[in-house]
């Protein structure tokens, strides 16, 4: 294998072996679910629990990387992510070495920090405040610090026998052997190795105010840097916290240093104090031309491009329906689709466009009668394939849309009010019918009568002469 010492070339069939140099206890435990899960998250402490079982790992058996994916339900891109952070927060260290068939991996868990460890480091401490607030993180700290409870000694003399008090000292000489004791790795908090802080100008600086460069001690070229690096501090402003942070005696007090460097970051950052980030890995050219890619696979795959419409045309409506829904197409569907097949003769692609239409107006829901009604409406308007059926539907949908957009104007009924001189000719017409019909109806009349008129004054007249005729 082409692998240099530093590469991961981590695969799924390579080895692994856990190495633990200390006792687990529920200590550690509790200061890995309260004080560092809120940091990195349950994922990694989890996995930094997990993986502690394999420590004492009897068989000769080999364990490999499938085991880890299998039990914890990952891939080994997670898995990479989440020990990476255990690495970084100074939890895990990480060993491997190549040969031409395989890599073989050593994970070494450190023993986690003590609460007075913790809460003594700057960068953890401010980082825990960050994520928990200020009531939490002093329930933390109480927590910790009355686990052990303090007792005043001042006013108490030590009596403790030495060794010479009570075993005599031995003249035999012990032999020596090649079998070496080791101790466990004690936790050393986070990794600042690779950061560089311009000393030789804070020395400068300091010498303008007589300050000696002596005060500044291996231990506080550490504090020193973590302050730099966790609030991002340059040596101007650092000569300045530490001429505040002298105590009467000319020495330099560490409680001070950080206050003060805390105090400075408020100022300049609106009282919000700096949370713990994980870097983004830059993109390599393969990444971002896969990126590219499926971006572009995407686009192509959108609804009504061409690509998304071949699909639905050579896509069964049953697998349309069981992508859309999850789960499988009730019998009902089934053969719903079935009969839009047989019966009304549509293509797959039409169908998957007519089924889509209805759930998305009838809220996932595929009423028959509903379905029926449109596809025998697309037969008879000949639709053949999904793109005929897309573009029909969204047209009708644009002009639904831009009526509905159309100002509503009332409606009012016009009335027309009518005059007498407006009577059609055909009311005149009849009028003057009636009085004509009825004026001969008279003359009619009149004669009848006077016909009758005469005929009884005839017959009265010849009853007066007594029946004589004259």
């Amino acid at each position: 294998m082409n692998l240099k010492s530093k590469d991961y070339g981590l695969r799924a069939k390579d080895d692994f072996q856990i190495l633990r140099q200390f006792q687990f206890h529920s200590n550690h435990i509790d200061i890995l679910n309260r004080l560092f899960t809120p940091l990195i998250g349950s994922s990694s402490t989890g996995l930094y629990i997990y993986l502690d079982q394999f420590s004492e790992q009897t068989s000769q058996a080999e364990l490999t990387h499938y085991t880890i994916m299998s039990e914890l339900k990952i891939n080994l891109l997670d898995f990479r992510k989440q020990m990476d952070v255990l690495e970084a927060i100074g939890l895990v260290k990480t060993y491997v070495h190549h040969d031409t068939a395989h890599s073989h991996f050593v994970y070494e868990l450190i023993q986690p920090p003590t609460g007075k460890q913790f809460f003594d480091d700057p960068m953890l401490s401010v980082f825990l405040y960050s994520e928990v607030g200020h009531q939490r993180y002093h329930q933390l700290k109480h927590f910790f610090a009355s686990s052990k409870k303090q007792v005043d000694l001042s006013q108490f003399t030590e009596i403790t026998r030495k060794y010479t008090d009570v075993f005599n000292i031995p003249h035999q000489r012990v032999p020596e052997t090649d079998i070496e004791v080791t101790e466990a790795q004690t936790y050393q908090g986070l990794n600042l190795s690779d950061v560089e802080f311009d000393f030789e100008v804070l020395y400068d600086l300091l010498q303008t105010h007589f300050i000696s460069s002596k005060i500044i001690g291996s231990q506080t070229k550490q504090l020193i840097t973590q302050l730099a690096t966790l609030y991002g501090l340059t040596p101007e402003a650092m000569k300045s916290i530490i001429l505040k942070s002298l105590t009467s005696d000319q020495e330099l007090s560490f409680e001070e240093l950080r206050k003060h460097a805390r105090t400075y970051y408020l100022m300049e950052h609106d009282q919000q104090l700096p949370k713990i980030q994980v870097k983004q890995p830059p993109q390599t050219k393969k990444q971002s031309e896969t990126n590219k890619e499926t971006h572009k696979e995407e686009d192509e795959l959108k609804p009504g491009s061409d690509r998304w419409l071949e699909l639905l045309d050579n896509t069964s409506p049953i697998e349309m329906l069981a992508s859309w829904s999850e789960s499988e197409p009730t019998d009902h569907q089934k053969r719903m689709v079935e009969e839009l097949i047989e019966r009304e003769k549509l293509s797959f692609g039409v169908i998957n466009i007519l089924l889509q239409y209805v759930m998305l107006k009838e809220d996932m829901k595929l009423p028959k009668n509903y379905i029926m009604e449109i596809a025998s409406n697309w037969k008879k308007k000949g639709y053949t394939t999904a793109k005929q059926a897309y573009q029909q539907t969204m047209q009708q949908e644009t002009k639904k849309k831009e009526k509905k957009a159309q100002p509503q104007r009332n409606y009012r009924p016009q009335y027309q009010h009518y005059s007498r001189e407006l009577t059609p000719e055909w009311l005149k017409n009849r009028d003057q019918r009636d009085q004509q019909s009825k004026a001969s109806s008279e003359e009619e009349h009149d004669e009848q009568f006077e016909k009758e008129r005469q005929a009884f004054l005839k017959d009265l007249q010849q009853t007066w002469n007594g029946g004589k005729k004259e």
